[in-house]
């Protein structure tokens, strides 16, 4: 009997085929939302394949999932339209600009930090608006011997989108925030051709400006100014402030259509322009990834 004819008779069966392929041949996912947008990428034998979705408004506020259902149904049928079956997925979350916050932490006891528990230990004074115990810790591996790099996120907003996920019947694999992503995929592509970077990121039209020691951010800074040329102006006042005699590379992290602007009106000394928004942030974060499939 063949395995149509299979099918037919015990409807099951489909269910039960696609759980063994999906064990056999898993897709990796990597799913990025914003408050605006699903943005997601498919590995397909030798590179990803990407695709988008702009939300409905009220989905996601601030990096939080504000209606699980709703919003699992989404990412589900936008799953669907790639032609991804469900239970072959593999979904990599990474947690929205806003969900997370990180500090570089100076000083021999914070540069034996390994874990999150480490640090709820010592207590460290980080200037966040997350509480340690109600959050999720991580301590980044990086390149200063004498410094420790932590990121966190609330416990309730990770449990958010678990939930959303879970709405989905989709399993999710791992979870880090899209900004860290980026930045190892900027620290690998960049390494060593700077000591000091200025690092400028766009989301939605909202500017933030991140100043790299070592490939260490020391200042995060969100930026009040949108457009040119009031975004330019703060930038240079928050960098010569920084590093008034130096000459720090920049590397700006931007959509389609701010590619070519900073270049426009940059001057070669502050320091040379290594991109010019030539990937979004969501891109830049899939090159960490690539580098970490070919290894």
């Amino acid at each position: 009997m063949v395995l149509a004819e299979l099918r037919d008779r015990y409807p099951a069966l489909d269910s039960w085929v696609m759980q063994v392929q999906g064990l056999l041949d898993p897709r990796r996912v990597l799913l990025a939302p914003e408050d605006e947008a699903l943005n997601l990428a498919c590995w397909s034998q030798d590179d990803w394949a990407l695709s988008n979705l702009v939300l409905p408004p009220d989905l996601c506020r601030l990096g939080q999932p504000l209606n699980h259902e709703a919003l699992g149904e989404t990412i589900a049928d936008l799953l669907l339209e790639q032609g991804l079956s469900l239970p072959q997925v593999e979904v990599e979350l990474l947690l929205p600009l806003a969900s997370c916050q990180w500090r570089l932490l100076d000083g021999a006891a914070s540069a034996a930090l390994s874990c999150g528990a480490e640090l709820r230990e010592l207590q460290p004074e980080l200037g966040w608006s997350l509480a340690l115990q109600d959050s999720y810790l991580d301590v980044l591996p990086q390149s200063r011997a004498d410094a420790a790099l932590v990121v966190g996120t609330d416990r309730l907003l990770l449990q958010a989108w678990v939930s959303t996920l879970e709405a989905a019947d989709l399993p999710l694999r791992r979870a880090e925030w899209v900004l860290s992503a980026a930045w190892r995929g900027l620290r690998d592509s960049h390494a060593g051709t700077d000591e000091r970077l200025v690092w400028l990121v766009e989301q939605a039209g909202r500017w933030r400006l991140l100043l790299l020691r070592k490939g260490c951010p020391e200042f995060d800074f969100n930026l009040q100014a949108s457009e040119h040329p009031a975004l330019r102006h703060e930038v240079l006042e928050l960098v010569e402030a920084w590093d008034p005699v130096g000459m720090p590379g920049w590397w700006i992290t931007a959509a389609p259509e701010w590619q070519g602007c900073w270049s426009a009106e940059h001057d070669s000394r502050h320091g040379p322009l290594h991109s010019d928004a030539e990937m979004s942030l969501f891109e830049l974060a899939l090159t960490a990834f690539l580098r970490a499939h070919d290894a």
